[in-house]
């Protein structure tokens, strides 16, 4: 029992610090976003120590103009960017996805698992090998083939590619095997076909691991950077990700409102795993429960 404790203090220690190293740079970008471009640039001149840093951190006078400018302009700053365009192209880039992935993946890890069909399994761990390559390996068939279906410069681009991740399928299947097939059987005596098995009995079982995979899937879409960049050439089509680059050219030395537009494109993802924590943590430790 003792030793137990010793244990669990020692972990608790470790996640506190582990903790603290994720917050730090958070509330550096949150602090400084409400400076005054003079007051950021002046901030961190001659330090004179730890102490002295962090009582920097703080803004000398905190001011919302860097986020009201971000979005109505103001007399020293052009809006050309859009930032509202690229808001609208995130959430529907990062929105299609996660439905899209939700769907695909469910589907086939429940071809994959339920189905049994001649070479199901050779299959699928080939396309698990496949995908420990890195991305980047894909990047350029994967561009030919988006201009040969006319979507470069298209958002299309940008949804279709990531529907089917081998991962995700892999997670959904190895959830499924919890599920008995006692189930399944009935179901089909009682006269119900593939998809109604699927849609009856499979989908509301595996709730749970399905909001783990849309979370990911929306987080993953939301954050890209390298594919869009290649892909799209618009400014109107640009994703938030990569306007943020188009910001920085824009704003030159305004680092106060470039860390504003950072913490803008973090809100939607925060707010998404904040709502969704609960069922999330549920998912993560049901399919702890299933490998275990």
């Amino acid at each position: 029992m003792a030793e137990s404790k010793i244990n669990r203090r020692i972990a608790f220690a470790f996640l506190f610090l582990l903790g603290i190293v994720w917050l730090v740079p958070v509330l550096w970008l949150i602090l400084n976003s409400f400076k005054h471009d003079a007051d950021f640039i002046t901030s961190f001149a001659n330090i004179k120590g730890p102490l002295d840093y962090l009582t920097r951190l703080f803004p000398r006078e905190w001011t919302l103009e860097n986020y009201i400018e971000l979005f109505v302009g103001g007399e020293n700053v052009n809006t050309t960017s859009n930032i509202g365009v690229m808001f609208r192209n995130s959430f529907i880039v990062s929105i299609s996805q996660t439905v899209g992935v939700v769907i695909v993946t469910s589907l086939s890890a429940y071809a994959y698992e339920r189905l049994h069909f001649k070479g199901g399994d050779k299959i699928f761990w080939t396309l698990m090998y496949i995908s420990m390559f890195p991305n980047v390996v894909s990047v350029l068939p994967q561009f030919r083939i988006a201009n040969a279906l006319g979507w470069v410069n298209n958002i299309q681009a940008l949804i279709w590619p990531g529907l089917a991740g081998v991962f995700n399928i892999f997670l959904i299947r190895n959830f499924m095997k919890s599920i008995p097939k006692d189930l399944d059987e009935a179901a089909t005596i009682d006269g119900a076909s593939s998809f109604q098995v699927y849609s009856k009995i499979i989908l509301p079982s595996i709730a749970p691991v399905m909001i783990v995979v849309g979370l990911f899937a929306f987080n993953g879409a939301w954050n890209d950077y390298l594919w869009p960049r290649i892909v799209l050439t618009d400014v109107n089509n640009q994703t938030l990700t990569v306007g943020l680059r188009l910001l920085m050219g824009q704003y030159e030395q305004r680092w106060a409102h470039m860390i504003a537009s950072c913490m803008v494109s973090m809100i939607p993802p925060f707010l998404l795993y904040l709502f969704a924590q609960k069922y999330f943590l549920q998912g993560i430790s049901v399919q702890a429960g299933v490998k275990g």
